[in-house]
């Protein structure tokens, strides 16, 4: 963008543009003046003709002459045209042409008048006094105009500085905020109006980037604590798996030991293969995928299938709305339902019960994941979705579960949540229902 200045833009146009007002104003003042002037000078000639025509002859005509030369007008006379001699009627005069007509002639202004007996006259005026009048005013009106323009250039100026004070406001204001005083804001007094929406604009924006800089400083730290936390957690397993393969390498034991041994690096090495595909699924929601028409009831009864097989004792209950469409992505709604029920699965003994009912809850859907396990204590409710949290060590998992079905739930526009139960545990799971064209977005 140009960044030229504003001021110096605003003053120049201002100025030029009075300048050229100044300029066709005293053009049209002095073009005007001067006409009435020619005028003026015109009627006095032709009065002075008139009051001629009315004397008729050259005797009477001059009288007239000492007051038309207080007047400025020059009177000449020439008496009538006598016929040339041999002509009939010698001695007496030509025929005449009356009529007047009014030329210049040099500097004057020339009227000639023709009387009925022959007489012409002559009325001159000098038009010298029309052009140091209009030189005069001319001189005047270009002081005043300069005057006016040097006047309208402080004004301008000044105006100019007044009306850009709250640019100066805003960079001032930025500058404070980009030397880390983030709480400075413009505030406007009033917002519809050019200055005042510019301003709760740039109020709007600077509340953005605060908000982001908090939320990539969470996210931040967030990151920081999983990384901590997962080195944690997986150095359990491996220094378990590491001990397991060194005592089997060196000692060679002999069974039973060695079987037991063997076990533990099954138990071990599978425990942190979980591990390490709950952290790649939670690395996995950070990419962004397209929604698309999924029908809840389905997903949830291929995750039930999944689950009798892998824990056919364990009886698994369905309770189903139909035509429950949510926008989402199927595989991260699986990954969900099955995370929901691994745990339950993980919460009963053996021969247990859990299940899953769906309603339509207005615009949302609510499928409730219910199993006849311990239950959760009420202090516990929100911790469970911490990551790594496990509140019974004894049961596999690697805690990161809760933590994924609800960042999944959320990026959906809902969410998990752990609800209060006499007995057992009992997760429900919100989503918008579809709307019309509100499929394809992206999250």
């Amino acid at each position: 963008m140009s960044t030229g200045s504003l001021r110096t833009r605003v003053a120049v146009v201002s100025l030029s543009l009075l300048a050229v007002v100044l300029v066709v104003v005293v053009s049209v003042v002095t073009l005007a003046y001067r006409s009435s002037l020619e005028s003026d000078l015109r009627h006095r000639l032709e009065t002075a003709a008139r009051a001629v025509q009315q004397a008729r002859s050259a005797s009477a005509v001059k009288p007239l002459t000492q007051g038309l030369s207080l007047e400025g007008i020059a009177t000449s006379i020439e008496g009538p045209q006598p016929l040339p001699a041999g002509k009939a009627g010698a001695g007496t005069t030509a025929p005449v042409k009356t009529g007047s007509s009014i030329h210049a002639r040099g500097s004057l202004l020339v009227l000639d008048e023709t009387l009925r007996d022959g007489t012409r006259v002559s009325f001159s005026a000098s038009a010298a006094s029309v052009s140091r009048s209009v030189d005069r005013l001319l001189l005047v009106e270009v002081l005043v105009a300069l005057g006016a323009f040097a006047l309208a250039a402080l004004i301008v100026i000044r105006a100019t500085t007044t009306a850009l004070r709250p640019l100066t406001q805003v960079a001032e204001t930025a500058s404070r905020i980009a030397g880390g005083d983030r709480m400075q804001r413009l505030r406007p007094t009033r917002a519809d109006t050019e200055l005042g929406r510019m301003a709760a604009a740039f109020d709007r924006m600077v509340d953005a980037l605060e908000a982001a800089v908090d939320r990539a400083q969470e996210h931040d730290a967030a990151t920081r604590r999983f990384l901590a936390d997962a080195s944690h957690e997986l150095r359990t397993p491996i220094a378990a798996l590491q001990a397991s393969a060194e005592t089997l390498l060196r000692e060679q034991p002999k069974r039973p030991h060695r079987d037991r041994l063997e076990a533990a690096v099954a138990r071990d090495a599978a425990r942190l293969g979980r591990l390490v595909d709950d952290l790649l699924g939670l690395a996995r929601l950070e990419a962004r995928t397209a929604f698309a028409s999924v029908d809840l009831g389905m997903v949830i009864r291929s995750a039930a299938a999944d689950a009798r097989r892998a824990v056919p004792e364990t009886e698994i209950a369905l309770d189903l709305d139909d035509d429950l469409t949510v926008a989402g992505d199927r595989d991260s709604l699986g990954r969900l339902l099955r995370n929901l029920l691994d745990n339950a699965l993980a919460a009963t003994r053996p021969g247990g019960h859990v299940a899953i009912d769906l309603r339509r809850r207005g615009g949302h859907a609510d499928a409730r994941v219910t199993d006849d396990g311990p239950g959760i204590p009420a202090a516990e409710r929100d911790r469970v979705f911490e990551r790594f949290v496990r509140l019974d060590r004894t049961t596999p998992g690697s805690g990161l579960g809760l933590s994924i079905a609800r960042r999944i739930a959320r990026e959906h526009g809902g969410d998990l949540t752990c609800d209060p139960s006499p007995s057992g545990g009992s997760f429900t799971l919100r989503l918008p229902l579809a709307q019309a064209g509100g499929i394809g977005v992206t999250w």
